[in-house]
């Protein structure tokens, strides 16, 4: 889904990007333009669906940008709650249709790393690994370890070193054993909710940091990382956004597919009204 048949566009022309993350935790809206960057972030395990609408409004009239001004739409594609990944994708492509704008799926992994590769370089820290474990419920975690170096001023997509991998907290530390001994920073709500990763998270002390501002995926970052998917052309149609579960749920539940229709709709009939 991330391929694009048009040429990666100029890297130095002036992009706008609103981003959209309902990944697990938190609901949050971005919008990243050469000025600067806007965000309106809640903590919020369920209603994402009812409050991410009113938050694109928000970061729009606190920017002073109008909706023709966006080149861009980034979406959190997961792993995650499959609710929230359906409602980021369904507002995502309501948008691009209604605005005729593309996509760029930006995955929770990638998303996290980027949080602790910022929150290490604010710190004048500079790790050498970069692992990141979410929680997806069902006492798993989806697992992944990056190099610092790709994500601390990157200019290419990011690939990870290790994983992602969905597999039991256990499973994640001996991966993660893999990389010990040198300086990580962490990220993922997974060394919060699993007490096996908790404890393995300060066996190494100080060589091992749990950055507040990188344990549930954050738009701010999305928008980012959306920013430099599209500078190497991995920009896509509306149409052919899906998000990336990792982990199949069969079927939304008649509750779910109510929400997930009037958030799209909503989008929908924003963006030709835009």
């Amino acid at each position: 889904m991330f391929e694009s048949s048009e040429a990666p566009p100029e890297r130095d022309k002036a992009v706008t990007v609103l981003a959209i993350d309902t990944t697990a935790g938190q609901c949050s809206v971005a919008l990243l333009s050469p000025d600067g960057c806007i965000a309106h972030v809640e903590t919020m395990t369920q209603g994402h669906s009812r409050a991410v609408l009113p938050m694109v409004d928000g970061v729009l009239g606190s920017s002073g940008i109008a909706a023709s001004a966006i080149d861009l739409i980034g979406f959190g594609s997961g792993p995650g709650s499959f609710t929230g990944l359906r409602v980021a994708c369904g507002v995502a492509q309501g948008l691009g249709f209604g605005w005729g704008r593309p996509l760029v799926a930006v995955d929770a992994m990638r998303t996290l790393a980027l949080q602790a590769a910022q929150a290490a370089a604010q710190a004048g820290a500079s790790p050498v690994w970069l692992m990141v474990a979410l929680d997806v419920r069902m006492g798993e975690v989806c697992h992944a370890v990056f190099s610092y170096a790709d994500l601390s001023g990157a200019k290419g997509w990011p690939a990870p070193v290790g994983g992602p991998v969905i597999g039991s907290p256990v499973q994640a530390t001996a991966v993660f054993d893999e990389f010990s001994g040198e300086a990580a920073w962490l990220a993922g709500d997974g060394f919060q909710r699993y007490p096996v990763l908790a404890e393995w998270a300060q066996q190494a002390g100080d060589l091992r940091q749990r950055p507040e501002s990188a344990v549930q995926p954050d738009a701010r970052a999305v928008a980012r990382l959306a920013l430099l998917g599209w500078q190497h052309g991995r920009s896509i149609d509306a149409a052919l956004a899906a998000p990336d579960y990792l982990r199949d749920k069969v079927a939304l539940d008649v509750t779910e597919q109510a929400a997930l229709r009037a958030t799209m709709k909503a989008a929908r009939d924003a963006g030709r009204l835009a």
